[in-house]
Formats: structure tokens, C-alpha cells, sequence
């Protein structure tokens, strides 16, 4: 049988050569990726923190027309103990009694700071995120939603070990607690899959975040920056963009366990989902040349693979059983580093539907991407008539 499969292989040319020597480069090109980048993840340790001491942080949020999420959440974030740390709270011109509920709070607890805007402004998220910036009064911030969740008491903690003079940045998870909802899966695996891109990013120095929600970063990296600028007008992405420019592998620790990760409680819709997609698209555009270069040249191997892949099986049919072996190794590894980081990170219930999701999920953003792309030169084009 071996002597058959030599006869035939020595016996290629033309186009089955071609796409024999295809498949396997583009194989080893997605296996080195799954394990430099993707897997590279798992040798990470979990939470050691450097040596030097740790910072008091400041912890911000902004919030509008959330009075019930305040009156839920608010009391359990500020009856934290064993870390220094203060609650800078900026409500962005609500309509309910969000501010009523701020005040009674503020009077019980002094590590709780409010600010308002009075009016409503366009870029308000952006305005309201300078504004808890500037009221901190500790250089280290963290971003967090108003109504989140984490396991056990070790959240804080495990941020202000890592708040240490070496570094600029640190790195947690954040997600959206389980519903039966079909866009929350979806939400849940897409921002999965962005978090697990980010980390492998970081970690090979090419540094990258696609979420400003649970990352602590020195407030100094953002004023040097001058704030917002003209980024200030980008619809979708806010402070991951001021993050990308100062991101780097030597001063970012990655946090990477369930400890350190937060759920938010929120309904997740159709246009939610749609805004992350849409909310990683733009916050590539913004990324240098030779990150946007890589970023593309991935996801290109990632999209040809898999038909590739088919069309081998289809003309190759004398060693199918070879291209077998070689995708059944790859689907395992595969799963097996889904499957320990999503424990790693208590993402629970999406294995095999991320599975699949990643399969498909390239060629649904390559559309998306297109017709995204084309809506937003056409309304640009419109603003200008």
C-alpha cells in the first residue's frame, strides 16, 4: 500500500500536484497558527503576579437610564474588601432616577465618586469616559459595564497584583451571561473567539485588544495620547482605540482565568451582536499597515482552508485517507484547545456551537465586511451632498 501511495504521489503534476503542494502548506500554515498563536495561551500561567507591588485603581463606569442595574449592582461593587480602590460613576444624561440613586449611594459610601452630563451630546460614551478619566484619582483605571458579575471574590485582587510598575496594561475577559437566545450564543461565541485572537496576539507582539470592558491601563497612556482626538467621531469603537496605540507584549499582563473574567447581565439582540461584529471591523481599520496585513493574510488562509481542503478530497481521492489523518489531527487539536480555554475562562455550553460557528464564521464576516464597508462609504457619500 505504501509502494501505491509513492507510485501515485511521484506520478502527480499539473493541477492535482498544485493543489496536493497547496493543501499542505496551507495545512502546516493553520497548524503553526493553532499552536504559536491560539494554543500559545494554555502555557500561560494563571494570574502570577510580577514583583514590585501593586496600585490603588480606579474603577469607571457609564451609565444611562440604568436605575434598576444601579440599585442591583452598584452596593455589591462597593463592599469590596482587601484592595485600595475608589468608583467613579458618570451618568450620561438619563432620563430616569439614575442620579437620585447615585446621590443616596454617594452618602453611604465615600469611595464612590459621580459626575453627569447635563445634555444630550453627540459622542456621549466617548465624553462620559474622559470625563471618569479625568475624575480618577488613581493612575491605573479599569472599565467595567454597570451590571456584571464574577466568580468568587477574587476579581479586584486579582487586577491589583498585576497593577505593578512594569507593566501598562492588564487584561481580563469579559462576557455576557448565558441565556437561551440565539444572539446571545452568538454574542458569547464571537466575543470568545475575539478574546482568544487578542491574547494569542499578544502574546507573539502583535498586541491587539478588541474590548475596553474589564482592562486596567494607566491613565497617563491615554492623556499622552491627548484623549480622544479625532477617533472621538468613530461610531462603534471607544477606548479600544486609545488601548491599540499603547498596547505592547513586554508591559501587558493577560489575565486568563474565570477568577478574573466579569458577565454582564444584559438582553443580547440581534444589533448587539451585529455592533460587535461591526465594532472589531473598525477597530482593524484603525491598526497599522503590517497588523491590518497579518490580520488579513489570516484570515485569508483560514477562509481557502477549508474549501481547499474539500476540493483535495474530491480529486485526490487515491490518498484520502492521508488527508484524513491530517484533518482528524487538526480537528482535535482544535477542540482541545476551545474546549481548556473555555473552561479556563467558565464559558460553559457553546463547545460544539463554537465549533461550528468558526467554521462558517469567515465567510459570513467576509460578507459582512463587504456590505458593511459599502453601507458606510454610501452614507459618508450621502453626508456630503
Amino acid at each position: 500500500m505504501i509502494q501505491t501511495y509513492k507510485d501515485f504521489l511521484l506520478g502527480l503534476q499539473g493541477f492535482p500536484l498544485i493543489l496536493l503542494f497547496s493543501f499542505l502548506v496551507l495545512y502546516i500554515i493553520r497548524m503553526l497558527h493553532l499552536f504559536l498563536f491560539t494554543g500559545k495561551i494554555l502555557f500561560l500561567k494563571k494570574g502570577k503576579a510580577d514583583t514590585g507591588g501593586s496600585h490603588p485603581i480606579s474603577i469607571l463606569i457609564t451609565i444611562r437610564n440604568d436605575e434598576e442595574a444601579l440599585k442591583e449592582y452598584l452596593p455589591k461593587l462597593l463592599t469590596i474588601e482587601g484592595t485600595d480602590y475608589e468608583v467613579i460613576v458618570v451618568d450620561d444624561y438619563s432620563q430616569d432616577n439614575s442620579f437620585v440613586v447615585l446621590g443616596t449611594l454617594r452618602r453611604e459610601n465615600k469611595r464612590l465618586k459621580i459626575s453627569t452630563l447635563n445634555e444630550e451630546t453627540r459622542f456621549s460614551s466617548k465624553l462620559a469616559q474622559n470625563i471618569a478619566i479625568k475624575a480618577a484619582s488613581n493612575n491605573w483605571v479599569l472599565p467595567v459595564p454597570v451590571a456584571f458579575e464574577n466568580e468568587g471574590s477574587k476579581w479586584l485582587s486579582d487586577f491589583a497584583e498585576q497593577l505593578t510598575e512594569s507593566k501598562n496594561l492588564v487584561l481580563g475577559y469579559s462576557t455576557v451571561k448565558s441565556t437561551s437566545k440565539i444572539y446571545n450564543l452568538l454574542y458569547r461565541i464571537e466575543n470568545y473567539f475575539s478574546y482568544l485572537k487578542s491574547t494569542g496576539l499578544i502574546l507573539n507582539s502583535v498586541p491587539l485588544v478588541y474590548s475596553d470592558e474589564n482592562i486596567a491601563f494607566r491613565k497617563e497612556e491615554y492623556f499622552k495620547l491627548g484623549g480622544y482626538g479625532q477617533k472621538i467621531k468613530e461610531p462603534y469603537a471607544n477606548l479600544e482605540l486609545m488601548v491599540n496605540s499603547f498596547v505592547r507584549k513586554k508591559t501587558t499582563k493577560v489575565l486568563f482565568s474565570k477568577e478574573s473574567a466579569i458577565q454582564k447581565n444584559i438582553e443580547i439582540k440581534e444589533d448587539d451582536y451585529l455592533d460587535l461584529i461591526r465594532k472589531n471591523i473598525r477597530i482593524e481599520k484603525y491598526l497599522s499597515g503590517a497588523k491590518r496585513i497579518f490580520l488579513g493574510a489570516e484570515e485569508f488562509t483560514k477562509l481557502i482552508f477549508f474549501p481547499l481542503s474539500v476540493t483535495a478530497f474530491i480529486v485526490l481521492t487515491n490518498v484520502w485517507i492521508i488527508f484524513a489523518a491530517l484533518l482528524l489531527i487538526k480537528i482535535i487539536a482544535h477542540s482541545t484547545v476551545v474546549k481548556i480555554t473555555q473552561n479556563r475562562l467558565n464559558e460553559h455550553k457553546i463547545f460544539i456551537s463554537s465549533l461550528v460557528y468558526d467554521l462558517f464564521a469567515p465567510y459570513f464576516r467576509l460578507f459582512y465586511r463587504s456590505y458593511f464597508n459599502y453601507r458606510s462609504r454610501k452614507h459618508k457619500w450621502r453626508n456630503k451632498v
